[in-house]
């Protein structure tokens, strides 16, 4: 059940990310807001042709 819970968060900060990248925001401060990592956004970007 937990890793149920941890992979509907995980897509769902991915989801509020790829936002954030259509909004223009710079990948620091998306970043700062989400404690995700800059490579991880950049993955999450990547796989949506954000970055």
């Amino acid at each position: 059940m937990s890793e149920i819970i941890e992979r509907n968060r995980a897509e769902a900060k991915a989801e509020v990310v790829v936002e954030m990248l259509k909004e223009k925001l710079s990948i620091d401060m998306i970043a700062r807001v989400t404690k995700l990592t800059v490579e991880q956004i950049t993955e999450i970007g990547k796989k949506d042709a954000l970055v």
